[in-house]
């Protein structure tokens, strides 16, 4: 699945056409802006330039100038001043451009040419200008609308898979603008909802629009009127209410409106269940985990690809050489030591194989191991803050099987539809308290607890409640939430707590992959690339039938993680299989093959 094109690696760098052709238009709207001005010096020179070379009177003390040329130039010296004809008098004409010309002449240079080319030359002085000019150059962009922590997530991501955005922002002082501005994407000042705004982004050109602000209804009206502006373009929407996201998706197309916290929640849940998720995803009615492994010396899971595949019932993703050199799928692959893996699995064949790859297994008695699932000892998740997130995850946790014993712990002065809607769920507690508070932590059950999960909207809270839970109970599994990066790093670093997320970062991914090619549920990011997940009915003379599974990999680096066929659901079909006329097939590849296999079927008729 490592697959990807020169092309799309290098589609976002800026280049000297680029900017040759945002200098045009920004010349042009100079002009447009300026063209009284402008004229008016045009004809204040030419009137003067046409009496000296023609109509001046020539006397011992100065001679006519000898052609135009002469004459432009000394009507540039009158206009400063600078000229040493003789006064034209007894010429009255002579006399009333001698005395207006460096009057009118001096107001228009000073006051609108010279402003003009240093508007020109100086795109600091009028950035907002400038960024328009740029956007005008992008074609076959994605238009992103409202700069927050989503919006943020979506254009750096877009700019580090190679695909070109352009931002919408209503605040030039928003703390994202100059880390945008740092990426070269240009940022265009204005309200999403207005025309004007849009077309100054290029949405005639764009192929998809996005609006990330945390607003339900705003982000609905940029979408319609997105769709005003320009018919037909794709639209991508962040919204929280299930039952808007049901019906816009009616009238925007499938898979076109995201809850940020729901996308976001299945991962923090799994994570909360198991340990080293780096994304989850479900396909049917199961639940995959996606995670990243480096391969120990002499451990079980050394070996041939497809050999390890078969006895985890797992597909390796991608792989990395210890070198470094990302390694091209092929069935005779070896997995070696140090090599870096990307699984996709069952949480529970992942934890298996985890647990398996301990330096010099094959030659070792299998050892007790941390705690990596509930068990019946330790079977409780603790889930702190019921905002969004927090309220997600609790539903995602109630809807696993087996189903641990949920606890959440809240302040008491949460959204009261939350609170209601927790209370009709079997099996979750709820205590009212300060999570910071150890006290409050075992009155949730910290002793029995197999995690905690700190999902509230502070980052210096969670990282509070982590260390108050870790300083009561250093073995206990830590989720936590957070926006920062760096933060997340330094928690790895300093604290060992691996399983710290982001829920933008974590929903950006899908949302930039439905911007890119359209209906896409699930996706995420492999070293840079976005992979995603795409459902495919195979209908008679549908090219992907009587094609192996594993061919198919090879070849366009797509791989089967579900087949529904003749009402079985076959999860990681056997490679051997070949996919046949009414399967219903489910497949993770990066959006470039996923767009390929499209046009494919869009050619026969599928």
């Amino acid at each position: 699945m490592i697959r990807n094109s020169l092309r799309a690696r290098t589609r976002g760098k800026p280049y000297i056409g680029r900017l040759v052709r945002a200098n045009v238009y920004d010349l042009w709207l100079l002009l447009n802006e300026s063209w009284l001005v402008l004229i008016a010096f045009v004809l204040l020179a030419a009137l003067t330039s046409s009496y000296l070379a023609f109509l001046y009177p020539e006397t011992a003390e100065s001679s006519r100038p000898q052609g135009l040329p002469e004459a432009l130039y000394e009507t540039l010296t009158l206009m400063t001043l600078q000229s040493d004809l003789a006064f034209p008098r007894g010429d009255l004409l002579g006399e009333l451009i001698f005395f207006l010309t460096p009057l009118l002449g001096l107001a228009l240079i000073f006051q609108s040419v010279l402003n003009f080319g240093r508007l020109l030359l100086d795109k600091g002085s009028r950035r907002e200008a400038w960024q328009v000019a740029l956007a005008s150059t992008y074609r076959n962009h994605v238009i992103v609308c409202g700069l927050g922590r989503v919006g943020l997530r979506i254009v750096t991501q877009l700019h580090a898979a190679g695909y070109e955005a352009v931002v919408i922002e209503r605040d030039w002082n928003s703390e994202f603008v100059q880390r945008v501005l740092n990426l070269g994407v240009p940022i265009v000042l204005g309200d999403a909802r207005e025309p004007t705004v849009l077309r100054q982004a290029g949405i005639r050109y764009a192929r998809a629009v996005v609006a990330t602000i945390n607003d339900d209804l705003l982000n609905v009206e940029i979408a319609l009127g997105a769709r005003a502006v320009q018919p037909g373009i794709r639209v991508v929407l962040r919204v929280f209410n299930e039952e808007l996201d049901r019906n816009l998706e009616r009238t925007l197309g499938p898979n076109s409106a995201f809850s940020v916290s729901l996308v976001a929640a299945l991962t923090c849940a799994a994570a909360a269940v198991s340990r080293d998720i780096d994304y989850a995803l479900t396909t049917g009615s199961y639940q995959l985990g996606v995670a990243q492994i480096v391969v120990q010396q002499d451990s079980e899971i050394a070996g041939f690809i497809r050999a390890v595949e078969s006895a985890y019932h797992v597909r390796i993703v991608y792989q990395v050489s210890q070198e470094g050199r990302p390694k091209l799928y092929s069935s005779l692959n070896r997995l070696s030591a140090g090599d870096r893996i990307t699984v996709i699995g069952t949480l529970e064949r992942i934890e298996e194989m985890r647990q398996r790859n301990v330096a010099f297994s094959k030659a070792a008695f299998l050892t007790p191991g941390k705690l990596v699932r509930p068990t019946e000892q330790y079977n409780t998740v603790i889930v702190c803050g019921l905002g969004k997130v927090g309220f997600r995850v609790v539903n995602q946790l109630h809807k696993l099987n087996p189903r641990p014993r949920i606890v959440v712990v809240r302040l008491g002065n949460d959204r009261p539809e939350f609170v209601q809607q927790i209370g009709q769920l079997e099996g979750v507690a709820d205590v009212i308290g300060d999570a910071r508070n150890v006290e409050v932590l075992c009155r949730a059950g910290l002793n029995e607890a197999y995690s905690v999960a700190a999902m509230t909207s502070d980052d210096l809270q969670n990282v509070q409640i982590a260390l108050a839970a870790r300083r009561y109970r250093p073995d206990i599994h830590i989720v936590l939430r957070t926006f920062s990066d760096v933060l997340a790093e330094r928690l790895v670093e300093i604290f060992g707590i691996h399983t710290t997320y982001s829920t933008s970062a974590l929903a950006a991914p899908t949302m930039a992959a439905a911007a890119l090619v359209g209906n896409v549920r699930q996706a995420f990011f492999i070293d840079g690339r976005l992979v995603a997940t795409d459902e495919i009915r195979l209908c008679d003379g549908h090219p992907l039938i009587g094609v192996r599974i594993d061919d198919l990999r090879e070849r366009e680096s797509a791989l089967v993680i579900d087949v529904q066929r003749n009402g079985e659901n076959l999860l990681l079909p056997d490679l051997d299989l070949c996919l046949a006329s009414g399967d219903h097939v489910t497949l993770l590849a990066p959006i470039e093959s996923i767009q390929r296999i499209r046009n494919r079927g869009m050619r026969t008729g599928n």
